[in-house]
């Protein structure tokens, strides 16, 4: 896999520590998250060889969207953006699915996995 695959699993795995450590005032034992994520495409046809594959390998809702430039004259640059269905997350289960969401991108597209956020489902 290409250099930029190690760093950004690198840089996403200590940022999930951090990320967890803020989360786990707000959970509770039965606590289930939505996550969301990003990707950054560098054109439309990899923004949608990646949500292609992520719809025919997941449950994911996720969709490819054209990012608005200021400059009429720019490049359009293309993100994928998606939500997880709720599920109950640990720190492991966490560090597995955002290595295989980064090698998915780096693989499918390729895109750059961009991040993730935390939705509160609520207990179960």
């Amino acid at each position: 896999m290409a250099e930029w695959y190690e760093q950004l699993l690198e840089l996403q795995l200590r940022a999930n520590r951090d990320i967890w450590a803020d989360l786990q005032e707000h959970l509770g034992a039965d606590t289930q998250l939505r996550l969301g994520f990003i990707y950054l495409a560098p054109g439309e046809p990899e923004a949608r060889e990646l949500v292609a594959f992520l719809r025919a390998e997941t449950d994911y809702d996720v969709d490819a969207h054209a990012r608005e430039e200021d400059d009429p004259q720019a490049e359009q640059s293309w993100f994928v953006m998606g939500t997880t269905q709720p599920t109950p997350v640990t720190l492991e289960l966490l560090d597995d699915w955002a290595e295989w969401m980064i090698a998915a991108g780096a693989v499918h597209g390729p895109c750059a996995f961009d991040g993730w956020s935390a939705q509160l489902v609520g207990d179960a």
